[in-house]
């Protein structure tokens, strides 16, 4: 189970065991540590390119944890949110005095 941030989450469950630990030092082997998304040395987490969980080395990136990866990740949150709630939203009636 993760700690900190992450208690809670499922996510690591979907990743065959020790994959995360295997991963990450391959990622920034592979990428170096400019941030993705700033463009800037001194990355320190890994990031999803495409949302989901396609954990394969063409989706993973180096990025910053604070304040990147947090806001990239925050966004995504309200994106999907967003989606589910219009997932689920009753279609809108005419107001019965305008038929």
């Amino acid at each position: 189970m993760p700690s900190g941030r992450w208690s809670g989450s499922r996510r690591v469950d979907l990743l065959p065991p020790g994959r995360h630990a295997k991963v990450r030092p391959l990622v920034f082997a592979t990428y170096g540590d400019i941030c993705h998304l700033r463009g800037l040395p001194g990355a320190d987490t890994v990031d999803h390119v495409r949302p989901g969980d396609d954990h394969g080395l063409a989706n993973l990136r180096p990025a910053h944890d604070e304040p990147c990866h947090r806001r990239k990740c925050a966004q995504e949150g309200v994106q999907a949110r967003a989606r589910a709630r219009e997932s689920i939203r009753r279609p809108t009636e005419p107001h019965s005095g305008l038929r």
